[in-house]
């Protein structure tokens, strides 16, 4: 029987090495691991007590290659995993794992089926440890990302119902070096210095899970190191490290983090974050992140999700810490006793209301002296105690941690008697009737409430004036855990605005068309003397904003009947001024105008066509738009003058990327998410987004600018490197899909920058024509610029946004091409359109 003595820490108990046993002590312990007939081990030491090994509990160690090492041994974690049961709450199933590093695919293989999880463990009740107590000697790895060996979010792992794990380091290297303390020889190199999506932690199927318990383990990465909606009901992470970027921590439904610690390189470590709640609990988060000179804020997350704070630490180069970049009102978080670099700080320090400080019997839910209460907070309604807390918590194992109210609806009108009934969620759920909550409005001239038999409430509202009203909602226990929900009150719905007489349109004068009308009032009598309705209400109408809907339609006929949408009203704004274009040459143009005050009823529409339009009444040749009037319904329409409207997928666009075009929803006017907040313009909502503008005649010298706005504030501008990219085309001709054009894409080699490339196109066939250019000025206030003189094609890039972490400057590139008669332009798109991966379109001036 031959035996390394490396081996013996973990093969044999301390004591066995100590010489304190006797030679019939030792005589034993041989005779009880090893089957003296085949030499096979039979048991482990951890932590000094003796592990039979046995189907619920599997050993690990490669050193053993070649060996005959027994039934339950094993020199690879793929074939642990392989013979592994489902275990269960009260038997998992344990697979101890000798320090060393276990990678679960080969990082130097092609991955030609593209999976994307390198090992699957879908057991129940499996449990993992590593018989090293310092989590970085037993390391489960994987080296692949997003267009890094793979095509698609790979995941080092993929986990089952229940699982644990204790000592383990879960690692994706694809943008860090594995470097391995107790074997150099055992380092590995990073795929590639670009962060692109390299996540470590999933689901290994799609199947309801819970229970997730992690104790003293590492997670290296730095993009998305759990999958995104991919974790269990419940996770609970007990002096846990975390590295990480962006969109890194959390998900699920609840996510508890005791004592860990957090290395952060970016400002928002969370997505999503957890749907119910996500706790942090005497945790310390360093903060290095690389853009601090110009965003030094931490943000909990990007979406409003409900995190509780409590004894926490920030320290490094953030300076300020807020719950998401745009909080809702709504939304409420618990905090207690944290600091940043050395002192007392307050998350999101401008809205105070939106933290709940913890006190009394509020803070013993999440903390009893200086005792975490995991067992309050995850034990639900099976018992669950991962912290073994039942008997030290007990006293304090019933009280609410979070509180939440929904509506059937949050806008109401006394006018029309409508009512809100409210309900609440109170988590725990079964501590409903223990704890009933009293509620409460802002204004009592706003909103009255009924509370119910049920304990739902039933909400009315008081409106006397002549805008909506905000007011809100409150509920609380009497530990002190709230919520809010702000109700909208309706005014009064006035009768809908009538015209003096039809409306008219004039001009065109100076390029532009009009059209005019005037409403009724006390003052104001119609044609025939008449006056319509209340004397008090068309007074009170007079005073009130005009937001009237006026669409303008294009006719080859003098009757209408063959009309083309082409600008609509948006935002409440009348669009009573219509600039003419080229387009309009040789069409009659008709107003419809939908008479709407703030508060009054719709009225019915009147309609007026001007003369037909001639090449005289066009004041200038340049095309200009900011899109805000622009219908952004389907239209595939190759008449001069109009613009397509559709989703299309280009066909030089790699067949590995499989996708469909959008069939509806393509485009969008309004305000953008992400860097756009607060931005309005035309953004991508469907797949292959395309607006063209068809320009019949022959053109020589042509100029397009464009003002466009990624959501995305990293300068990736993308939401992955999966041949996504913006193509917005000039001299080009969308009939045939011949022209040129410039590309912005996302390319898996860069970070935080994309490639510019001047490009040709052919029949719909793009190729380069110029070297590529890398630029980190494709964030939002980006502005394009392609020019056509001669035979030479110029593109200038440039931003003075820095707020975006961006550089200021341009980006230039210019080359030869050969010329071509075309005046048609646009923009294609291939990228995603989840909010915060969509591009926003600002304004266009196209000039001859």
């Amino acid at each position: 029987m031959e035996i390394s003595l490396k081996n013996y820490s973990v093969l044999f108990p301390s004591e066995l090495l100590s010489g304190n046993l006797t030679p019939l002590a030792v005589l034993f312990w041989l005779m009880v691991s090893y089957n003296s007939s085949y030499g096979q081990l039979t048991q482990i030491n951890y932590h000094g007590k003796a592990i039979v090994l046995k189907e619920q509990a599997l050993y690990v160690n490669a050193k053993l290659k070649g060996k005959s090492s027994g039934k339950y041994v094993f020199t690879s974690l793929q074939d642990a995993v392989a013979y592994a049961k489902d275990g269960t709450a009260e038997r998992p199933t344990t697979i101890y794992l000798e320090p060393d590093v276990y990678w679960t695919d080969d990082p130097a293989a092609e991955n030609l089926h593209n999976n994307l999880i390198g090992l699957k463990m879908p057991q129940a009740f499996l449990t993992l440890i590593g018989l090293s107590d310092n989590a970085e000697h037993t390391i489960i790895a994987g080296n692949r990302g997003q267009m890094a060996g793979a095509i698609g979010n790979w995941n080092t792992i993929g986990l089952g119902d229940g699982f644990q794990a204790y000592n383990i380091t879960f690692g994706n290297y694809c943008n860090v070096d594995l470097i391995y303390t107790l074997n150099s020889a055992k380092n590995y190199p990073r795929r590639q210095e670009n962060i692109t999506q390299a996540q470590v932690i999933t689901k290994a199927n799609g199947d309801k899970m819970d229970k997730w318990l992690f104790k003293n383990c590492r997670f290296i990465s730095f993009l998305n190191v759990f999958a995104g909606g991919n974790e269990p009901h419940r996770a609970f992470y007990d002096h846990c490290f975390f590295q990480c970027t962006d969109d890194a921590i959390g998900t699920g439904d609840m996510n508890v983090f005791q004592q860990c610690s957090f290395k952060l390189f970016s400002n928002h470590p969370s997505g999503s974050a957890s749907k119910i709640i996500q706790v942090y609990l005497g945790c310390i988060f360093n903060t290095v992140l690389k853009d601090s000179r110009v965003n030094p804020t931490v943000f909990f997350a990007k979406q409003n999700d409900t995190f509780a704070v409590i004894d926490c630490t920030f320290s490094g180069n953030a300076q300020r810490l807020e719950w998401t970049d745009h909080p809702l009102s709504d939304v409420r978080h618990y905090v207690h006793h944290n600091v940043l670099n050395g002192k007392p700080v307050a998350i999101s320090a401008s809205r105070p209301e939106l933290s709940v400080g913890l006190h009394g019997d509020a803070l013993r839910a999440y903390k009893l002296d200086t005792t975490y209460n995991i067992y309050n907070l995850l034990r639900g309604n099976d018992g669950w105690d991962p912290a073994a807390q039942k008997e030290q918590m007990g006293a304090y194992a019933n009280l609410p941690y979070k509180l939440l109210l929904k509506a059937d609806k949050i806008q109401i009108s006394p006018e029309f008697r409508e009512q809100a009934i409210i309900s609440y969620q109170l988590y725990p759920e079964r501590l409903r009737k223990a704890f009933p909550v009293k509620w409460s409005v802002s204004d009592q001239s706003i909103l009255s409430i009924l509370v119910n038999k049920d304990s739902t409430i039933t909400v009315t509202g008081s409106n006397e004036t002549d805008h909506t009203l905000k007011a809100y909602i409150q509920a609380e226990t009497a530990t002190g855990i709230l919520a809010v929900l702000y109700i909208e009150v309706l005014p009064k719905v006035l009768p809908a605005p009538v015209f003096v007489r039809k409306p008219s349109v004039s001009g065109p004068t100076d390029g532009i068309v009009n059209v005019n009308y005037v409403f009724v009032t006390d003052k104001n009598q119609d044609a025939a003397g008449k006056r319509h309705g209340d004397a008090d209400k068309r007074l009170h109408i007079a005073v009130q904003q005009d937001q009237s809907g006026i669409n303008w339609y294009r006719s080859e006929r003098a009757d209408g009947h063959d009309s083309i949408l082409v600008a609509v009203s948006r935002m409440n704004n009348p669009l009573k001024n219509y600039r003419l274009s080229s387009g309009d040459i040789g069409y009659y143009l008709i107003a419809k105008v939908t008479p709407k005050y703030p508060s009054s009823a719709i009225g019915n529409a009147q309609m007026s066509i001007s003369r037909k339009i001639g090449a005289k009444d066009i004041a200038s040749k340049t095309i200009e738009t900011d899109f805000k009037n622009l219908p952004t319904q389907k239209s595939d329409s190759l008449r001069n003058g109009f613009w397509i409207i559709d989703a299309h997928r280009p066909a030089d666009l790699s067949d590995k990327f499989p996708w469909e075009p959008a069939n509806s929803e393509i485009w969008t006017y309004g305000m953008g998410s992400g860097g756009t907040f607060g931005k309005y313009g035309l953004m991508t909502t469907g797949r292959g987004a395309r607006i063209l503008y068809s320009q019949s005649g022959k053109y020589e010298n042509m100029s397009l600018s464009l003002d466009l706005s990624p959501h995305k504030e990293s300068g990736q501008g993308f939401g992955s490197a999966t041949g996504q990219y913006v193509d917005v085309y000039i001299k080009f001709d969308p009939a045939t899909l011949t022209g040129y054009g410039l590309r912005i894409e996302r390319t898996s080699d860069l970070a935080k920058e994309v490639k510019l490339s001047l490009m040709k196109f052919n029949n719909g066939i793009g190729i380069a024509i110029a070297d590529p250019v890398n630029s980190s000025l494709f964030l939002p206030g980006c502005k394009l610029k392609l020019i056509v003189k001669g035979s030479v094609l110029t593109a200038l890039l440039s931003n003075t946004n820095v707020n975006h972490g961006g550089d200021k400057g341009d980006t230039s590139l210019s080359c030869p091409i050969e010329r071509n008669p075309y005046g048609g332009f646009g923009v294609q798109h291939t990228g995603t359109v989840s909010s915060g991966n969509r591009l926003m379109l600002e304004s266009m001036t196209v000039e001859y």
